[in-house]
């Protein structure tokens, strides 16, 4: 949680691979507004059904990704700009 109320939550799990998680991973990861509204800003998943795809501005898309693991790496860059915009300023980001 930070200082504003808005939040983040990352789950990621080993699922049987199939051909809706043909590498095995199963991920979900948003960061949410601070109350009242507590909206996603932006998120990632790939549950079932629907693949691969980003929240945001209430419009689901497609991605493509090399990993998980680069997937992280993006969402956290935008989880700080989304903070830095706020006057939130993260330690270890610039």
């Amino acid at each position: 949680m930070y200082p504003d109320g808005s939040l983040t939550e990352v789950r990621i799990w080993q699922v049987n691979k199939d051909a809706a998680f043909p590498t095995g991973v199963q991920y979900s990861f948003y960061f949410i507004g601070p109350p009242p509204e507590c909206a996603i800003i932006v998120g990632y998943d790939n549950h079932h059904g629907k693949g691969r795809h980003r929240h945001a501005q209430g419009r689901e898309t497609p991605v493509v990704i090399p990993s998980v693991s680069a997937l992280l790496q993006q969402f956290r860059r935008e989880v700080a700009e989304h903070l830095r915009a706020r006057g939130i300023a993260l330690k270890g980001t610039s």
